[in-house]
This record gives structure tokens, C-alpha cells and sequence, in this order.
């Protein structure tokens, strides 16, 4: 399994890998938007939403096995 977080930006969306994740902090100029700092984003990105909120949404990622199926479409 590859553990993903998908978020709200203040513009757009993104796909956070889990495991690159290395901290989060509230936004200085919006404390209801958090910092998250990754890998991929070491000066860290924006997520549009509260500390508290992402923090559920991380842990919850970080513990729970989720498997996805892909779905075949049949073309006419």
C-alpha cells in the first residue's frame, strides 16, 4: 500500500505521500491553514485547513490499511 493524503490548497488541490511528511505547523498569516513540510516540499505548502484537522487526517492515513481497485472500463 502507498499511504496518500489528498488536500485542499488555498488554489487547487495536492497528493501528499504520507511517509515523506516530516512535520506541520499553523499558518502564520491564517491559523485556520497549516504548513505541512515534506520531502517534496521542504520550505513546506499550505493546506487549507486547520492544525488540529489535518493532523486527524494524517494519523488516520499513517494507521489505516486502505485497498483501491482499479476499475476497467470497457470502450464502445
Amino acid at each position: 500500500m502507498i499511504p496518500l493524503i489528498g488536500v485542499k490548497l488555498p488554489s487547487g488541490n495536492a497528493v501528499l505521500l504520507t511517509s515523506t511528511i516530516g512535520g506541520a505547523t499553523t499558518n502564520t498569516k491564517n491559523p485556520k491553514q497549516t504548513d505541512v513540510y515534506t520531502d517534496t516540499f521542504p520550505n513546506g505548502i499550505t493546506v487549507d485547513m486547520p492544525l488540529e484537522d489535518f493532523y486527524d487526517v494524517w494519523l488516520a492515513s499513517l494507521v489505516t490499511e486502505l485497498e483501491i481497485k482499479e476499475k476497467y472500463y470497457e470502450m464502445h
